[in-house]
């Protein structure tokens, strides 16, 4: 299985957390709201499309909205490639942290000499 990045990672994870509610902007939100980072709509927006391309998610119009005057919302939900995509990077990242206790100035400082 490819490497995702860690943006893919986390939007994948947005949608699989969003649900029935996961599209662009909330997409966008959650991820800012989490990791606290200034991002681009755009730069949630073109790894979203790459991720559908890629098979990871799947996409769909949703109904017109007045609050969007008209406009639709494309959703996106997780395909099983998406969801097998989460459990492997779930699992990399479990066995890469095993034993790991918080990592604290004066360890780091320690591996420096």
């Amino acid at each position: 299985m490819e490497m995702l990045t860690k943006l893919e990672e986390l939007i994948l994870l947005s949608v699989w957390k969003l649900k029935d509610n996961a599209y662009g902007t909330t997409i966008y939100k959650h991820i800012q709201k989490i990791t606290s980072k200034k991002l681009s709509l755009g730069g949630v927006y073109f790894p979203l499309e790459r991720l559908t391309r890629k098979g990871y998610l799947h996409s769909y119009i949703g109904e017109a909205t007045e609050e969007r005057r008209g406009l639709s919302k494309r959703y996106y939900q997780l395909t099983e490639k998406g969801i097998r995509a989460l459990n492997e990077i779930k699992r990399i990242n479990e066995i890469m942290w095993a034993g790991y206790s918080d990592l604290t100035f004066r360890q780091i400082k320690t591996y420096e000499r």
